[in-house]
């Protein structure tokens, strides 16, 4: 049995069904969905879909990206057209050093985590070994299991 169409009307414009809107939209089907549903989203409108009253944040986080002072990080998310778990993990990254927040802490860069030693040299992996020797993995590994080759270990 096929879906029914589930016409809606997203700023101004009537589609024929959500998957239709969705599709000329550039956004997924569930993101569609969850908009027809949001009071933050008034110009998306289904009598498919009901309206719930969203909630506004208690306190709102204010932050700096790229130089430009953002009253919390929601209208940062709206004004880069990005998720607001993308601007906390980016204010949180020391990747991001242009992506400031006061009451979000930078998180220290892991340091790489080393598998293997040739020579005295560490490597994370087989294949950064074989570039390095201009050898296969499969050498490599042959290598490390030899006791011909005492100087390739695994840490």
């Amino acid at each position: 049995m096929p879906l029914k169409k589930q016409p809606c009307t997203v700023d101004g414009v009537r589609y024929e069904s959500e998957t239709m809107a969705a599709k000329t939209l550039e956004i997924g089907l569930m993101v569609l969905r969850t908009r027809l549903r949001s009071s933050n989203f008034p110009s998306y409108t289904s009598k498919h879909q009901t309206k719930v009253k969203r909630g506004k944040q208690v306190v709102p986080i204010p932050c700096t990206i790229k130089g430009v002072e953002y009253p919390s990080i929601t209208n940062a998310a709206r004004k880069l057209k990005t998720s607001d778990i993308t601007i906390r993990n980016r204010l949180a990254s020391s990747n991001f050093p242009d992506y400031v927040c006061p009451t979000i802490p930078k998180k220290q860069p892991k340091p790489p985590k080393y598998n293997y030693t040739v020579n005295g040299k560490k490597y994370r992996s087989l294949q950064e070994i074989g570039d390095m020797e201009g050898l296969t993995r499969e050498r490599i590994r042959q290598k490390m299991n030899s006791p011909k080759h005492p100087g390739y270990q695994r840490i």
